[in-house]
């Protein structure tokens, strides 16, 4: 073999020497790349996964709230289904027509039947009514069974009686009655 053969094929290896180098060069850069992007999409599937995770936590929870909250309504649904219906403030002179008939029906004397400012800072609206009168003390017992009898949405506040002279059994009687109105009504 000759010298510029010799030359040649060495000549021949660098480049192929030189070329599989750069091969590998290649291919190790696309290894990385690729298990680079593979690093990057599993740690975003482990993230993605644990807020799935915590998600799905929080969704049990509210569920769990859901569920309570819901046979709490069925329980409060059952106890108030024979309750009490409320009717709206804008039957407040019906409603003081009615007392004033009640009480006239009893034998109390309705001197005044006045309505009050409405209470609108409860769960329950409430209309003050206070009626002053006169009656026979036992009229007055009458008054109030009927009250609570016929008019199951009415609490008696507060009730005063005094006596009109000594020895008489005729009374002046002055009574704070709250009416419950029906929220969701127009007042």
């Amino acid at each position: 073999m000759s010298k510029a053969q010799s030359k040649r094929d060495q000549s021949i290896l660098r480049i192929h020497a030189a070329c599989g180098l750069i091969c590998v060069a290649i291919a190790g850069g696309a290894v990385w790349f690729a298990a680079n992007s593979i690093a990057k999409r599993r740690g975003l599937f482990l993230s993605a996964r644990h807020e799935l995770s915590a998600v799905r936590g929080e969704l049990d929870q509210v569920v769990a709230q859901r569920s309570s909250l819901a046979t709490r309504v069925n329980a409060l649904e059952d106890v108030t289904r024979d309750g009490l219906t409320l009717s709206s403030a804008k039957r407040l002179n019906i409603r003081t027509a009615d007392i004033s008939r009640l009480s006239e029906e009893v034998g109390v004397s309705v001197d005044t039947l006045q309505p009050g400012e409405m209470i609108t800072d409860s769960r329950v609206p409430v209309q003050p009514l206070e009626l002053v009168g006169s009656a026979q003390a036992g009229n007055v017992s009458d008054l109030l069974d009927e009250l609570s009898e016929r008019m199951p949405d009415m609490h008696i506040q507060m009730i005063e009686i005094t006596s009109t002279a000594l020895g008489s059994d005729r009374v002046r009687l002055r009574v704070l009655l709250y009416w419950f109105v029906d929220p969701t009504a127009e007042s």
